[in-house]
């Protein structure tokens, strides 16, 4: 009888246990958090993890023997007195804010254009996303070829037109410009396509109206499509302040940080890889992170208040 009774209570208390199990599965909280726990042990083992050992590392003073040496704040208080460290970083701003304005306008205007209807619109589509097809550091070292004052192509149609050659990248000042043209060039079609989107989920129904009302194209454009594209505006700025903050390839196949180029992010790998101090790089990076989760935290308030708005 007892083995009875037990063969009885073994389905029932397995059956008891799969209930609460399905129960469990089956509650919104539950099933959520399984969903998303592979991406959070993704995330833990591959940006967690290095960001934390990164900030403990940007406290240490270590040349890449021996064990790191805990030194507090000493790389920080180096840091705010190096006035290498702010040309850098006066540099890589002023590459950022010369790119966002230059790949804005010349976006914005382009995907006017596109947003027309014309013979050929496809093929220029495609001709314009074709730069972001390429490797950046592919790119830097074909835009190096391509401006040589010597044998590069860009100098070959200068001359063929009575120009004198010029130094693209071996003339101070200009070599400067030269970085913010390649990564113009190479990003430019990423505002293209945006702004191109969001001109077409504009409603038409208000245009319709304002051409009623005999507004103007320029009135049109500033008065309704400029700030309806605004949100998207914003997005492209956080997103390339991001991308341009660690900008290294164009500087990789070009300039290499000399000829007053050295970007923030050229500076980083000069120290940690170069001259082998990894704490004093560490604290560079982590003050570049530092200032750009700032300046992008602002701008996503921003956007999320005319989301609301």
């Amino acid at each position: 009888m007892a083995d009875a009774d037990t063969l009885t209570r073994g389905p029932s208390g397995a059956g008891d246990r799969q209930s609460s199990l399905s129960r469990l599965l089956n509650k919104d909280s539950t099933s959520k958090w399984l969903l998303i726990s592979p991406l959070l042990l993704f995330l833990a083992a591959f940006m967690l993890y290095p960001t934390l050992y990164s900030l403990y590392m940007s406290f240490t003073d270590y040349i890449m023997r021996g064990a790191p040496n805990f030194v507090g704040l000493d790389n920080y208080r180096y840091l705010l007195d190096d006035p290498v460290f702010w040309e850098a970083l006066g540099r890589t701003l002023f590459v950022l804010v010369a790119c966002i304005v230059i790949e804005l306008c010349l976006g914005l205007a382009i995907a006017l254009l596109l947003n027309r209807d014309f013979w050929g619109q496809d093929l220029i589509k495609g001709l314009c996303f074709v730069p972001l097809l390429i490797s950046p550091l592919a790119m830097s070292l074909m835009w190096n070829y391509m401006l040589h004052i010597q044998f590069g192509v860009v100098n070959d149609m200068l001359q063929a037109i009575g120009l004198p050659a010029v130094g693209w990248f071996s003339t101070t000042g200009l070599a400067i410009w030269s970085i913010v043209f390649i990564s113009v060039w190479q990003w430019l079609p990423f505002s293209i396509f945006v702004l191109l989107a969001g001109l077409r989920s504009l409603p038409r129904d208000q245009f319709e109206a304002a051409q009623v009302d005999g507004l103007s194209a320029w009135r049109v454009f500033f008065l309704l499509q400029l700030p309806m594209l605004a949100p998207l505006i914003i997005i492209i700025v956080l997103l390339r302040t991001m991308w341009l903050m660690r900008l290294f390839d164009p500087l990789y196949g070009t300039t290499r940080g000399g000829l007053n180029t050295e970007l923030l992010d050229w500076m980083i790998y000069r120290t940690a890889f170069v001259d082998f101090d990894i704490g004093l790089g560490t604290a560079y990076a982590m003050f570049a992170l530092y200032l750009t989760l700032i300046g992008c935290l602002l701008m996503y308030k921003r956007l999320m208040r005319m989301m609301k708005g």
